[in-house]
């Protein structure tokens, strides 16, 4: 199976309306720091019973180890709570900037794939539905970990993240906002907003460190962009395999406390 290459825009098979849309939303809940990539409130979106859920509670986000001193300034003010780290050991350790310190937080740190090997084995599909649904497979307590935290009223504001905020990140997000009952298309949607940021940390990259060089169109995009059907496939096979998310989260021993927890905090309290 080859790998296959994300697209650095939204899906090609939206509407006009139905990506000015997509745009539009963007905007309305991306925090654009100079140094924090992808960094977007998921508030806002319509639940299961049609109330948005709840704005500055839950953030999702890439690295914020690079943060510059305006950036400091400005994520002391979404005064965060918790930190969920996505990333293994060995990408942590690279960091520049103690967010977590920086901003008064407590972090977990919460590998979805806890070691190389792995990592090596879910890489084998690219970024597609195969990987993100291997995720599921090798961080099973990850996943367990981060859903009781989210369970945990104390543990808000929150900011969930991992390197570039997209492909664990995205997942996590996407099964948050499938159990608080957000339409699948407003799901996939967003999850593409990622694309909308590519030329934002492209520029950055370049410009710091010099990264993409030598890189091809395809090598940025992997490191940047998602494939809008990477998620699709991924929650179709969430559902087939397992019962959707919430099913999948009990099977790997989260609570009843914990999902009623995550409903009342992000879809059920004060807005």
């Amino acid at each position: 199976m080859g790998i296959r290459r994300p697209s650095s825009t939204l899906d090609g098979r939206l509407s006009v309306k139905r990506r000015a849309s997509v745009i539009e939303e963007f905007a309305r809940r991306h925090l654009p720091f100079e140094c924090w990539f992808n960094v977007r409130d998921l508030g806002g979106y319509a639940s299961a019973d049609g109330r948005p859920l709840t704005w500055r509670r839950f953030y999702r986000a890439g690295s914020p180890s690079r943060m510059s001193a305006t950036d400091i300034e400005r994520a002391s003010m979404l005064g965060v709570a918790t930190i969920l780290d996505l990333r293994r050991d060995d990408e942590a350790r690279r960091d520049e900037t103690d967010a977590a310190a920086t901003l008064g937080a407590i972090s977990h740190q919460l590998p979805i794939m806890p070691t190389q090997e792995p990592f090596e084995v879910v890489s084998v599909a690219g970024i597609s539905a195969e990987r993100y649904l291997a995720y599921l497979e090798v961080g099973a307590e990850a996943f367990r970990a981060t859903f009781e935290l989210l369970g945990d009223p104390a543990s808000y504001p929150v900011v969930v993240h991992c390197s570039a905020g997209k492909d664990r990140t995205g997942v996590v997000s996407a099964m948050t906002l499938e159990i608080l009952g957000v339409s699948r298309s407003t799901i996939e949607a967003d999850y593409a907003m990622t694309n909308l940021e590519r030329g934002r940390a492209e520029a950055y990259w370049q410009a710091r460190e010099g990264w993409f060089t030598q890189a091809t169109p395809e090598q940025i995009d992997y490191a940047l962009s998602v494939p809008p059907e990477a998620i699709s496939g991924f929650l179709d096979g969430l559902q087939e395999r397992y019962g959707g998310a919430e099913a999948y989260l009990r099977g790997v021993g989260v609570s009843t406390d914990a999902i009623a927890g995550l409903r009342r905090v992000l879809a059920g309290g004060d807005r």
